[in-house]
């Protein structure tokens, strides 16, 4: 069955999910990628800036940015291999220079080579989810802003993942792995711990962490 254009297997051995493989279809097509070649990853991190790259687009061109990372974003709720990467591009949206063209084009043509990607939540015993957090302290190099990343476990099955930036400069990667597993893996996990209670499934919270001086 379909659900939100979702393909929703139901097997033997439990459920197969995929995201609307139109998503890539569309984004390849739009952007012009059809004979492209792919790449391994959907993203690099701009370490320096390129003068020649901070042009900013013109409206015909910032309009079909916005609409194919609008796109992408949509695609990145079911593909955490992406999530990273089209966050970056979601950050150009309000004024898109020649370089944010570079990152969604870069996504594109990684999708080129993973189209596809199918979740498998085979049957399971009862399990209390694990919250798996980190962050990449002070990783934007325009403005030293720290990316805060995380998923939502429960067993084998993966509930939720995702990739943000955080709001405030975090003065030390201490700061900024608290900020990251008290204020955003313990809040998605307490949230998911309440859904499940609306439907009488009880378990509890297993938040983990690398970082000794946000666990301290």
């Amino acid at each position: 069955m379909r659900i939100l254009n979702r393909i929703i297997r139901w097997t033997d051995a439990g459920l197969r999910i995929e995201a609307d493989p139109r998503h890539v279809e569309i984004l390849i097509k739009e952007m012009g990628l059809g004979e492209a070649n792919p790449v391994k990853t959907p993203g690099v991190k701009d370490r320096e800036r390129d003068e020649n790259n901070e042009q900013p687009l013109d409206k015909a061109e910032a309009s079909l940015y916005r609409s194919c990372v609008a796109r992408a974003n949509c695609l990145a709720q079911d593909r955490a291999d992406i999530a990273y990467a089209v966050k970056e591009a979601c950050r150009d949206m309000a004024n898109p220079k020649a370089s944010s063209w570079e990152k969604v084009k870069r996504v594109v043509r990684y999708l080129k080579g993973e189209p596809r990607v199918v979740y498998e939540y085979n049957w399971q015993n009862h399990e209390d989810i694990s919250v798996y957090v980190d962050t990449d302290w002070a990783e934007c190099f325009k403005t030293r802003k720290s990316t805060l990343g995380g998923a939502i476990m429960r067993g084998g099955h993966l509930l939720k993942h995702w990739s943000s930036t955080q709001q405030t400069v975090a003065l030390s990667s201490g700061e900024a792995e608290l900020k990251g597993n008290r204020k955003k893996g313990a809040a998605e996990g307490m949230g998911m711990q309440h859904i499940a209670k609306d439907r009488s499934i009880y378990y509890d919270i297993h938040l983990y962490t690398a970082s000794s001086a946000a666990m301290g």
